[in-house]
């Protein structure tokens, strides 16, 4: 058993949900803590993932799933963020330090950032934004936030300024049946259902891995947070559904949590489905090995779907049976935008053959190049982000479809760069000491992990990476001979091991006198 399982099965056994040591970045001042911080809002301490973080000697909370407890609605389209409180409207910018709330501009201290799929503001924000009561107790790594503003049922239907009308709740049920299909969205007790018209304009996104890909209605699922624009004679223009996603490998489970390869500890919710190949599954059914995307509502982070994929090894049928052989694909590594891939299926001659790449892209034409023999080589498109996933292979001849099959290959593709997410000393900061350590943490929007070999930095023009400490999640730093007086200016470059690039600059001022 390598050292992640066996440190998994030791959180599963101490029902600990600690931050894993070798995940953590380098034990900096401006590190996140070791322990996992909790969020009490109203007395109600609320689920641990996503945690507040410590960045640059700030508290950094996850806004939504503050503002989601105290039952205030949240919508967004694109980076913007909209809370509508009673009394009180919030608009919040992901990359902005700017926010207003009613007519009142606030400057944050940092901007708003996103990590892993979760918008992070200022503690003291929160308390500016509402007029809460918000601390934080380092040494019982709590924050708690108090707060007389709870929202009151915020109604499904909201009004935009440009004189449509927005449907905002979460997905409860899918009508794909019925012409025309429609979808049900509640909202605090509050529920509608809509009609789906032919035109209307489908964009399903990942908000972890950073995927905005057009879809239609097939590929939205219960509990996605979804928005609906109807034009003004109430038909629907655009839908745009988000869900946020975590994918990995299981290293150890138990009859109720699993850990990921990562660290990630997941624990079903009562409403959370569990299929396993396709296939209706219970916690008892998961194995080390397995590969699971847990689908979960970004806003309150409710996991309503656990997608379990394991590879099965094909039996040949019946004899006239109609039957897949096997599937395979050419993919010599993790890819990115552009890069191609072929995916070859053997079985019954004379059928109509097509492929999923698991719940992301599905049902792509595999065309019969020779009797038996179906094959196509797709290309990556920009937009699309996903973590190791099985490509699974289908086969109709006539009427009778063959059961599926999986290929022994996982497939991985981001095309979005690696974030570089924690820098210190900060931009703009004033430091006292002229041999700082100097330091950035970065992560890759899916599994595919960072090419430690690309990782680079600069201080003041000069490449000091031989000088560094690198790993694939940080690098670190110090200066031999002091620094002078002044600006530094620091340039981190990394990429990941699909060889998308990613640049952060920054500066800083060395005052010692």
């Amino acid at each position: 058993m390598n050292r992640v399982a066996v440190a998994a099965v030791a959180i599963l056994c101490a029902g600990a949900w600690l931050v894993p040591a070798w995940a953590a970045p380098p034990p900096k001042k401006d590190e996140a803590p070791a322990r996992t911080i909790t969020i009490v809002v109203n007395g109600e301490e609320l689920p641990r993932d996503p945690a507040p973080r410590i960045q640059a000697d700030r508290v950094m909370v996850p806004v939504v799933r503050i503002y989601s407890a105290l039952g205030i609605g949240i919508s967004r389209e694109g980076n913007t963020i909209v809370a509508s409180a009673p009394s009180k409207r919030i608009t919040i910018t992901v990359g902005s330090s700017r926010s207003t709330v009613d007519a009142r501009t606030i400057v944050m201290d940092t901007p708003a950032t996103e990590i892993d799929g979760a918008t992070y503001v200022p503690l003291r924000f929160v308390a500016d934004s509402l007029g809460a009561q918000a601390s934080y107790d380092s040494k019982a790594a709590r924050v708690e936030v108090i707060s007389s503003i709870v929202g009151r049922t915020p109604g499904l239907e909201q009004h935009t300024s440009s004189g449509s009308t927005q449907i905002v709740g979460a997905v409860s049920a899918l009508d794909l049946d019925s012409v025309p299909e429609s979808i049900t969205l509640t909202r605090s007790g509050s529920a509608r259902t809509i009609a789906i018209t032919s035109d209307a304009k489908v964009i399903v996104q990942d908000v972890v891995t950073r995927t905005n890909t057009p879809a239609t209605l097939h590929d939205v699922h219960v509990g996605d947070a979804v928005s609906v624009i109807l034009r003004s004679d109430g038909s629907v223009d655009q839908i745009v559904a988000r869900y946020a996603s975590k994918a990995g490998t299981i290293a150890a489970v138990s009859a109720s949590a699993f850990v990921l390869q990562s660290g990630s500890v997941v624990t079903p919710d009562k409403s959370t489905e569990i299929t396993l190949n396709g296939q209706p599954a219970t916690m008892a059914d998961l194995k080390v090995g397995d590969n699971v995307t847990v689908r979960m509502n970004p806003d309150t982070l409710e996991k309503r779907q656990i997608i379990v994929s394991r590879v099965v090894l094909t039996t040949p049928g019946p004899a006239g049976a109609v039957q897949i052989a096997d599937v395979s694909l050419t993919a010599p590594g993790p890819l990115r935008a552009g890069q191609a891939f072929t995916v070859t299926l053997h079985g019954t001659p004379g059928g109509r053959a097509s492929f999923d790449i698991g719940t992301y892209v599905t049902a792509i034409g595999l065309p019969e190049t020779e009797p038996g023999t179906y094959t196509t080589r797709y290309t990556v498109p920009p937009g699309v982000n996903f973590s190791r996933t099985t490509v699974y292979g289908h086969l109709i001849v006539g009427t009778v479809e063959a059961p599926r099959a999986e290929a022994s290959q996982l497939l991985a593709v981001t095309t979005t760069p690696p974030q570089i997410v924690d820098i210190a000393p900060t931009n703009g900061q004033v430091v006292n000491n002229n041999k700082p350590s100097i330091y950035a943490t970065y992560q890759s929007p899916t599994d595919v992990g960072i090419d430690v070999s690309k990782v680079r930095i600069e201080v003041n023009g000069l490449d000091v990476t031989a000088s560094s400490t690198r790993t694939d999640q940080f690098i670190t730093y110090t200066a031999g001979a002091p620094l002078a007086d002044g600006p530094v200016n620091v340039t981190v470059t990394v990429a990941d091991n699909a060889g998308n690039p990613q640049t952060r600059k920054w500066s800083f001022t060395v005052r010692t006198r």
